[in-house]
């Protein structure tokens, strides 16, 4: 699915380059990732694109973000040729890191110790049921107050183009991760830096914060490399990280839940890009949801979303072995339902034939021993690896024989309440299909088609629900432009109505390049209020009445920010915003495709600015 914007493909090859050879930038780039990045494949950037990246951008990625993983074997001089010749830039001196904060930036005092960590917008969804929807009382805003929401402050990340974690907003803190693999933590009220902590790889998750047993709170996330990690939420230090899955191209991308002492963490990995190299030996990696002791990291039990192991099962034209079942992996997070010890879960297409029964799926599995209760498939036969794109006979090679149709679920299954007080498990899908399922036994309760569908199609990362709505978000940026993809939708769950649509933004992409109008970011919400981020760098709040636009500001601007880093906003994609005592905190620019606008700005937006 979005395991697209890889800045620099290395995976295959890097492993090959020895510590004491020092070739220059050009002949490092054609031996290692030229075989990506030469090709038509629409989720990997071509050279012109690597062009437009800044320098810093390319290598905080091979030495900390998306591509660390597969740039183990390059030394430290070898990337900077890399991200130099990509570039075509001087890398010139600079500070990575932590380092890369001023120490300007930190605040004068330390802050008092967090005491309630679910007063405000705490992890992915806000509560166990994934509903991204937050209450009056801490939400701190009213629907009136909303059109005269104004940025109070702006801070700007270092060295990255694309922002990838959503905010957390809790106790007067900040808490946000970036794609150089940095979780930062901000006062909320003036932005100065409280604690920077380094992970291992870049981070896509949001963090999530949990009280223990003992009585003590952590703070919790998962990384592009498949580490978790737990922290001390006052400081920053380090209580224990974890391996979740050693699989080579496994990551967390999905916000871990926490829940009674224990961490569920799901699993998808970056296979799908590796499968579509002609010479790779596609696929072996499973989807998963593991369970961790939250005081120790120790694993509990982990549960496979495809239950039988991958096989032989013959070679590709170019001659390599393939494998199956594979994929199924999980994007989002769990959805918890403490009650009937149920926990809930969306799959992702498969990498190779024959696709696996588990895949496209949404399941139920006890929270209690990671048993499988139910699965329900909604798309047969679907594997898919980004060569199916590309339709040059070269890479055709490596896409399966079903070639597709890629739709995964990306976003969090949400369990809620119809008008009429019965249990609704509501999953939403890149075909543009929300599926309503009956909680206990996955049986459908009805199916509405939203959207149009496809690649970037359909429901990308999350929607709200509230008061027997969903309010759903449309994406439709890869087969559709500027003024046809987006839009939002408000469904009644009783039976799947449409309550209300508004159809996509006009004129905001012209004379804009890499604009879209595709709505992919998950949407927020607050009583009488959803907000839906665009790749056309808009932010929009929607009466929940009506759909009617309460309030619409452009992101896509310059900022003088609290840390003194040029900032500057971009596409809204992946992340929605964080709501939480009368502030909306939104991060802002999205450079993974080859298509959207980069940006390194986190915004905090309160009434009037004040």
């Amino acid at each position: 699915m979005r395991k697209a914007g890889l800045l620099l493909c290395l995976m295959l090859a890097a492993a090959g380059v020895r510590a004491e050879t020092k070739p220059e930038g050009a002949a490092l780039f054609d031996e290692h990732c030229a075989r990506c990045h030469d090709r038509d494949l629409p989720r990997i950037p071509t050279r012109e694109t690597l062009k437009q990246r800044d320098p810093k951008d390319v290598f905080t990625a091979i030495s900390a973000g998306i591509m660390a993983p597969y740039g183990r074997g390059l030394d430290s001089a070898q990337r900077r040729a890399v991200a130099e010749y990509a570039s075509g830039q001087p890398l010139g001196d600079f500070a990575s890191g932590a380092a890369a904060i001023p120490k300007t930036a930190y605040c004068p005092a330390k802050p008092a110790p967090l005491a309630a960590p679910d007063a405000g917008w705490n992890g992915w969804g806000v509560d166990a049921a994934n509903s991204r929807f937050i209450d009056a009382t801490r939400a701190g805003l009213a629907a009136g107050d909303v059109p005269k929401l104004r940025v109070k402050w702006a801070f700007g990340v270092p060295a990255v183009t694309t922002m990838s974690g959503q905010p957390v907003a809790v106790g007067g803190r900040v808490y946000f991760g970036t794609f150089s693999g940095l979780v930062i933590a901000l006062d909320a009220d003036t932005g100065c830096t409280h604690w920077v902590f380094e992970a291992h790889a870049g981070i896509r998750t949001a963090v999530t914060l949990g009280k223990l047993p003992d009585g003590t709170t952590s703070l919790f996330f998962g990384d592009l490399s498949g580490k978790v990690y737990a922290l001390d939420p006052d400081t920053g230090r380090e209580h224990w990280s974890s391996v979740a899955d050693d699989h080579l191209h496994a990551r967390v991308t999905g916000t871990p839940m926490y829940h009674a002492g224990r961490l569920y963490v799901p699993l998808s990995s970056l296979e799908e890009v590796a499968g579509a190299m002609p010479d790779y030996e596609c696929c072996t990696f499973r989807g998963a949801i593991a369970a961790l002791d939250a005081t120790t990291g120790k694993q509990i039990w982990k549960t496979h979303t495809i239950a039988e192991a991958p096989t032989r099962r013959g070679r590709n034209p170019a001659g390599a072995q393939l494998w199956a079942p594979s994929g199924a992996a999980v994007w989002s997070a769990p959805t918890l339902d403490p009650e009937h010890d149920a926990l809930y879960l969306a799959t992702g297409d498969s990498y190779s034939d024959p696709a696996a029964p588990e895949s496209d799926a949404v399941m139920s599995l006890a929270m209690s021993t990671g048993k499988v209760r139910w699965i329900r498939q909604a798309t047969h036969g679907d594997a898919y690896t980004t060569a199916c794109a590309d339709p040059s006979p070269k890479s055709q090679v490596a896409c399966p024989k079903s070639k597709g149709p890629d739709l995964d679920f990306g976003a969090s299954p949400v369990l809620a309440k119809d008008a009429n007080g019965r249990s609704v498990l509501l999953a939403g899908q890149k075909s543009g299909v929300l599926h309503a399922l009956e909680p206990a036994t996955g049986s459908v309760l009805w199916q509405k088609t939203v959207g149009r569908g496809g690649i970037v199609g359909g429901i990308e990362w999350g929607f709200a629900v509230a008061d027997g709505r969903a309010y759903v978000a449309l994406a439709e940026a890869w087969e559709h432009g500027p003024n046809d993809a987006g839009g939002i939708v408000a469904v009644d769950l009783r039976v799947g109505a449409t309550v209300w649509q508004v159809g996509p933004a006009q004129g905001t992409c012209e004379g804009r390049k890499r604009c879209n109008t595709g709505q992919l970011a998950a949407v927020s919400g607050m009583p009488g209020v959803v907000f839906s981020g665009a790749l056309d760098g808009h932010l929009r709040a929607y009466s929940t009445q009506d759909g009617s636009v309460l309030w619409d500001v452009d992101t896509r601007r310059d900022y003088a920010t609290v840390n003194a880093i040029a900032a500057r906003g971009g596409s809204l994609n992946g992340p929605g915003p964080a709501i939480a005592d009368g502030r909306v905190f939104l991060v802002s620019g999205y450079a993974l495709w080859n298509l959207w606008t980069p940006g390194n700005v986190l915004l905090a937006f309160t009434v009037e600015g004040h």
